[in-house]
């Protein structure tokens, strides 16, 4: 049985999302507030179903973050906040998916299921020692860690599933549309937020953000990853 967590003050809401998630057999923690979710979690919750807007104490933006230092586990953020704005920032601090309300439950219990299955399917036995070198980097696939110069690199997960799938196509021109496609699984989100995720990736691999050795841009087409993979 997978077992996930919803962080909403909205009780109606944890409680309709639970309902919806016992019949697919997948076990619900419900917490009212960032701090009560902090005290509840554990290496047992598979994902976070996280409201932003959370009246006590840190809201789901901040609570996001402090998850981020430790775990890599799919955060989807379900809020109110419906501006592109908004969107960007939630994935900007690590959230995987992104639903507003009003929501269809049965397309909230989909992308749980979707992002379960992804995350398991990082951590089946096949991948699990696989590295990746190009440079100074170093990638371990199944703790979702990247390395430069053998320091850890503050990493969120839809970072490291762009970087794995621009190097699965090295020297392979990706349009945006084709990356969005990829790496979030739907053309709803603008492909600013490729821009916006390519930009801060950069930063964290290259050694010259403004003129990069890896990650370089088509102008007119796209992206493009160029390195010695091994």
């Amino acid at each position: 049985m997978s077992k996930i967590m919803v962080v909403d003050d909205e009780i109606e809401i944890a409680d309709m999302i639970e309902d919806f998630l016992r019949i697919e057999n997948i076990e619900v923690v419900k917490a009212n507030s960032a701090e009560k979710a902090l005290k509840l979690f554990n290496e047992d919750i598979e994902l976070l179903v996280l409201d932003i807007n959370l009246e006590d104490g840190l809201n789901g933006i901040e609570l996001c973050k402090q998850i981020r230092k430790t775990n890599f586990i799919p955060i989807i953020f379900l809020t109110c906040k419906n501006s592109q704005n908004d969107m960007l920032l939630g994935f900007g601090v690590g959230a995987d998916d992104y639903i507003t309300k009003p929501f269809n439950p049965v397309e909230l219990v989909a992308r749980i299921k979707a992002n379960i299955r992804r995350i398991r399917s990082y951590n089946k036995g096949s991948i699990k020692d696989e590295i990746i070198t190009f440079g100074d980097i170093a990638i371990y696939r199944k703790g979702y860690k990247v390395y430069k110069n053998k320091e850890d690199v503050n990493i969120t997960s839809k970072e490291f599933n762009l970087l794995l799938y621009l190097i699965e196509n090295a020297y392979i021109v990706l349009s945006r549309n084709q990356i969005l496609n990829s790496v979030w699984g739907d053309s709803f989100y603008d492909e600013n937020l490729v821009n916006t995720t390519i930009k801060r990736l950069r930063k964290k691999i290259e050694n010259n953000p403004d003129n990069p050795e890896y990650i370089k841009t088509i102008w007119g087409a796209g992206y493009v990853f160029e390195g010695d993979v091994r």
